[in-house]
């Protein structure tokens, strides 16, 4: 969750040109990770929109971070500055994207984009989509300095914290090449995999 919220922060920062405080998230999903982003979302001053089909996490964001609860149905088209799907993949296909009003997509759920092409299609809408697979790559990270004797928490979390650079560069390279982000990012993969291979 705290590498979510760093992408999602670095996201923000870029696309929108400001801090979290007074920005509006729709979070779909309050489990686990959407209801720990919740927290450091409300910390920072982020006004919360949540939704789940189970209502305990829900009422739980509504009591401790003063989220507003939205029917699940509706979380994906809300008027707000960012969407963070933390439920299930696909959250992004042919039927919900021509509903999405929010100008950033930054969320832990697995697989968001029910196709490689939704990319594009994001893109030409001006909506700037933080991969998965690189915003949600804390959990990773964890388990990398969980096998590392020499670990510690502040080297796992100023680890984590390079979520939000990884990012910038990915945004950085496709606005300079007129690129959408995942394919962006699978680039970058198969370079850094080369480099160490």
């Amino acid at each position: 969750a705290y590498g979510v919220f760093v992408g999602l922060k670095a996201t923000v920062e870029y696309a929108l040109k400001r801090s979290l405080d007074g920005v509006s998230v729709a979070i779909q999903g309050m489990g686990h990770v959407g209801y720990r982003l919740a927290k450091h979302l409300h910390e920072h001053g982020a006004k919360l929109y949540v939704a789940d089909i189970y209502p305990e996490g829900v009422e739980k964001a509504v009591a401790e971070f003063g989220a507003t609860a939205v029917a699940p149905e509706e979380i994906l088209s809300l008027d707000v500055d960012v969407l963070a799907p933390c439920a299930l993949g696909a959250a992004i296909n042919d039927q919900t994207l021509p509903a999405i009003k929010a100008k950033v997509i930054a969320g832990a759920a697995n697989n968001q984009l029910a196709r490689e092409d939704m990319g594009e299609l994001l893109q030409q809408r001006g909506i700037l989509y933080a991969p998965d697979y690189v915003i949600n790559a804390g959990g990773v990270i964890d388990i990398f300095h969980q096998r590392m004797e020499s670990s510690s928490n502040e080297a796992l979390r100023a680890h984590i914290e390079q979520i939000g650079d990884t990012l910038k560069e990915i945004y950085e390279r496709a606005e300079q090449d007129g690129a959408a982000t995942n394919r962006v990012a699978n680039v970058i993969a198969e370079e850094r995999f080369t480099i160490k291979g």
